[in-house]
């Protein structure tokens, strides 16, 4: 279930270390119990408010709606494990509430903006001992339960992001592992690698399904990817005296480093 009180601090090394050796192995790993009950409740809530206003069953900017949605994005143990993976300088590169009602889903196979390591038809894999770089990783947070098949759960191919190829479009198979549904409380997050061939399994049961997407990128390079949050006028009435961590981290400049 999610915990009462959710987690506001880095986890311990060992605890990261676990995290990020089956992220790199499998491209996906739930970490549970981050956010509390009432916080889920209290995003639905500003995600419905939203919605009202919104055809689309995907809230996109939520950031330049409310500081709480911004928050987020400094995070702990979120920002720990994210700069472990992208570097210090990680910060925002795209925020999203998935809102799906019974029968809606991204459910086709793919892996998110374009294949970034293509490998050649007689090469396999990548070798797995190598942990490859990523430019910009989700951080998916479900702030409702997400426990069976007819929830609309995310599936995966585990370990496809080490197969230097596009998905395939039907029943995707790498290494003899097929798909598998992320399953998961409200609270709970999982890190994902975009590269990973996945969907959004459709919501075949009764209740809308939320899911929030934090979107980090690295912050040493120049790539589109990695600009920040547009400084529109909505956004700056968000951020007007917020955390200056906080706003580095959704504004401020690429750095090299």
């Amino acid at each position: 279930m999610t915990s009462t009180a959710g987690l506001t601090a880095p986890l311990s090394a060992a605890e990261t270390k676990d995290i990020l050796d089956r992220f790199y192995r499998d491209g996906c790993v739930v970490v549970p119990g981050v956010f509390s009950a009432g916080e889920c409740a209290a995003l639905r809530e500003l995600t419905d408010e939203i919605a009202k206003n919104n055809p689309s069953f995907i809230i996109r900017n939520p950031e330049e709606q409310s500081i709480a949605f911004v928050r987020l994005f400094i995070r702990e143990p979120i920002l720990s494990l994210v700069q472990a993976i992208l570097g210090p300088e990680a910060r925002f590169c795209g925020q999203n509430v998935i809102r799906n009602q019974p029968g809606q889903s991204i459910s086709h196979w793919h892996v998110d903006d374009k294949l970034e390591y293509p490998l050649p038809p007689d090469v396999p894999r990548w070798d797995g001992r190598a942990r490859l770089p990523l430019t910009w990783l989700s951080v998916q947070v479900p702030l409702s339960d997400i426990l069976a098949p007819e929830d609309g759960p995310t599936e995966i191919v585990p370990g496809s992001h080490y197969s230097g190829r596009l998905s395939p479009k039907e029943n995707p198979v790498f290494e003899g592992r097929g798909a598998e549904p992320v399953l998961c409380h409200a609270g709970d997050i999982y890190l994902f690698n975009h590269q990973l061939w996945h969907r959004g399994s459709p919501n075949t049961g009764t209740r809308t399904r939320y899911l929030m997407q934090l979107q980090y990128a690295r912050g040493d390079s120049l790539a589109w990817r990695c600009q920040g949050a547009a400084r529109t006028p909505a956004l700056e009435k968000v951020l007007a005296g917020a955390d200056p961590k906080l706003v580095e981290l959704m504004v401020g400049p690429p750095k090299y480093v």
